[in-house]
């Protein structure tokens, strides 16, 4: 018997809206459940930090591509990462539509020396792709060089798909609760071995960007939205996302004016403190060294504190054993 009080009009309309909301859950909540997330990767990599000084030899890509061999090489090689017929996702900062020498974008020398080591390891397949921050990638896509540097190397170069987002509740989160992460990061369906590749540069509102900030370029919904008190939204990303291995190319450092950069006075290739490659499978000590190229200390930046509260990895990046080669 409905109330007097609640017309029939008013009681369909809350029960349909109580119904559609369930209906919202659940279907959610079959998304969330048959999509496998990925797991850390089981391997072998040593668990340390390792910088690889490159020499000021004037063939850039090929100084670069030996500084990425060596450096993972000093891991103990890919092939204790990358199995045969894995699949391999690389993730540069593809943001923004500048060319190499602007340092906004990954180096793409530094991911067409890790499609071929992947790929000699005996992965089945290299995919490369980011979120960019334009409606239409592909102009930093070709811009930026990774486009037809990865191509050449032997991997497919993709574009995010709108209909491959999935909203994923995030665990003891502490300023994020859920977000939309894209699959081919995500889901072990898509991807046995996921590397980071971040581009060490200044950030207007984080203060840097790096590893654990290139996560941003691996969710959707209104990025926006997380830059308002981003650095533990920017923590609570990473509580979801599993990187097997972070490879920063601080080969070029964008020191002010970025994430976009566009001028070349802004841009750092002095060997003091750039033509670096740092590798490791912990990103927050990746960053937690990268913040000293800037001068600063890892407890500076919110971003590197907050992920190591949340136990994603080692502030101290020296703890576990750190090697510099210069090459």
């Amino acid at each position: 018997m409905i109330s007097g009080s609640v017309s029939r009009r008013a009681f369909l309309k809350v029960g349909l809206a109580a119904g559609a909301g369930l209906c919202g859950l659940t279907y959610l909540a079959s998304r969330t459940k048959r999509l496998p997330l990925k797991m850390l990767k089981a391997n072998n990599l040593k668990k340390g930090l390792v910088v690889i000084h490159c020499s000021d030899k004037e063939d850039e890509s090929a100084i670069i591509k030996e500084s990425v061999r060596k450096a993972i090489n000093a891991l103990g090689g890919m092939d204790k990462l990358v199995s045969k017929g894995d699949r391999v996702v690389i993730k540069p900062n593809i943001a923004w539509n500048q060319k190499p020498e602007f340092a906004a974008n990954t180096n793409p020398c530094v991911v067409a020396a890790l499609i071929e080591l992947c790929i000699e390891s005996g992965a089945n397949r290299v995919k490369v792709l980011d979120h960019t921050c334009s409606s239409n990638p592909r102009p930093s896509y070709e811009s930026s060089g990774i486009a037809d540097a990865a191509r050449k190397a032997g991997a497919e170069v993709l574009y995010i798909n709108k209909d491959l987002f999935r909203d994923l509740p995030i665990p003891d989160g502490k300023a994020l609760k859920s977000w939309a992460f894209y699959e081919d990061f995500i889901s072990a369906d898509k991807v046995d071995v996921l590397i980071n590749v971040p581009v060490a540069k200044h950030h207007s509102t984080s203060r840097l960007t790096m590893a654990l900030k290139n996560v941003l370029g691996m969710v959707g919904m209104d990025r926006g939205a997380l830059h308002k008190d981003i650095h533990p939204k920017i923590a609570d990303l990473n509580r979801v996302v599993k990187v097997d291995l972070t490879v920063l190319d601080a080969f070029r450092i964008l020191r002010n004016h970025g994430p976009t950069g566009g001028r070349l006075e802004d841009v750092d290739n002095n060997p003091e403190h750039a033509r670096r490659i740092i590798v490791s499978t912990d990103p927050v000590a990746v960053d937690a060294y990268g913040a000293t190229l800037f001068g600063l200390s890892p407890h500076d930046i919110g971003f590197i504190k907050e992920a190591h509260e949340a136990g994603i990895g080692e502030l101290d990046f020296k703890l576990r054993g750190f090697e510099e080669i210069r090459v």
